[in-house]
């Protein structure tokens, strides 16, 4: 067995033994040195402080010389999060993101005041110090604080399948515009919830269609660059051998020249790197999120264009688009949007707000 693997068989087996004294309600711990500092890493939608301490603890329990408030890094942060532990999260339905606490930890050497002071919040970031100093100083309680971290992200997990919301899937293309309208508007959770719509609704409507047409770029976020995802596009039609037919920009913030020339530059990397010629971009987005410069039309779902130089940028108004596209969709069709809409909003990791407003929405 190779050095990684046996590293995560530690890590898993680490958080196996704390899950299991979590869940035991015999298992009885005292919060009163910690209680306060841990419930404020609950505080904030930013998970990763919680999961800074998840690693910290993990590090702890690997190598007791580990000390992470002098060199965080030690103990392979990013490793033993996106592996073992994130297997963890996932089997146990804990939400969590895909690199939470190396989001909160990047550019620092160790977890200390200097690090708290640039993190946001910061003062939810000083607890994590101030967490981290206790198990430094007192290593008896480590195995306190990893039961009652556990418990307590079991708690949330426990919480947010709350909100899930179970209905029969609509084919209604009026309500299920309500809802995607009352979705974009209300919740946009930094552009995730419209880029998901948009690529549900076109996903399924090549699939009801039978047209051969595969969509991409309904897994990534809308924090995923074009770049990263090695797609020009937040949304793509392909064939099925990856062609790109058509490339689509989803926002509901201002896609203007700026936001135009990193998306040429991303489409040319992609060209480049794949003998393609992708010279025409759809961006669905607001009235009010296009550039003063382009050419207006005199229509009310195309909006405009902007040449860049040889690339065409389109402007549709996203909700004309959206609601031409459940109209045009088959009422099979819809139901699955619908159904793939629930899905995403009843994950563990989906935005509480967004997961908060579909619920209204059903009542």
């Amino acid at each position: 067995m190779s050095a990684t693997n046996e590293r995560n068989k530690k890590v898993s087996s680490i958080l196996d033994s704390i899950y299991a004294n979590a869940i035991n309600d015999d298992y009885l711990v005292d919060e009163s040195k910690y209680s306060n500092s841990l419930n404020k890493l609950f505080t904030t939608s930013a998970w990763g402080f919680r999961e800074i301490l998840l690693v910290v603890i993990v590090g702890m329990k690997l190598d007791s010389s580990f000390k992470a408030s002098v060199g965080l890094y030690d103990c392979n942060p990013r490793a033993i999060y996106e592996g073992p532990i994130k297997e963890f999260l996932i089997n146990k339905e804990i939400p969590h993101r895909k690199s939470g606490p190396l989001n909160v930890a990047k550019a620092t050497v160790g977890l200390d005041m200097t690090w708290a002071t640039q993190r946001r919040p910061s003062n939810v970031a000083e607890e994590v110090v101030n967490l981290v100093n206790l198990l430094e100083s007192d290593k008896t309680i480590i195995d306190d604080v990893s039961v009652s971290l556990i418990r307590k992200l079991i708690g949330e997990s426990k919480r947010i399948e709350a909100l899930s919301v179970n209905e029969e899937p609509s084919s209604d293309p009026l309500f299920l515009y309500k809802l995607c309208y009352e979705l974009t508007t209300k919740v946009p959770d930094s552009g995730n919830t419209p880029q998901k719509i948009a690529a549900y609704l076109l996903k399924n409507f090549h699939l009801a269609m039978n047209t051969g047409v595969i969509v991409t770029g309904e897994e990534d976020r809308a924090s995923v660059t074009s770049t990263t995802s090695k797609k020009p596009g937040d949304v793509n039609e392909e064939s099925i051998d990856g062609i790109i037919y058509k490339v689509y920009e989803i926002t509901v913030k201002p896609f203007d020249i700026a936001r135009i020339r990193d998306s040429y530059d991303c489409i040319h990397i992609y060209n480049d790197n794949n003998g393609n010629n992708v010279n025409e971009v759809i961006v669905i987005c607001r009235e009010e999120d296009c550039p003063k410069e382009m050419t207006k039309s005199n229509l009310s779902l195309y909006m405009g264009n902007y040449n860049y130089q040889d690339i065409v940028y389109y402007y549709w108004n996203i909700f004309e688009w959206m609601s031409d596209t459940l109209q045009r969709m088959t009422p099979l069709a819809r139901k699955n949007f619908y159904s793939d809409l629930n899905n995403y909003i009843s994950d563990i990791n989906t935005a509480e707000i967004v997961k908060i407003k579909w619920q209204e929405l059903h009542q």
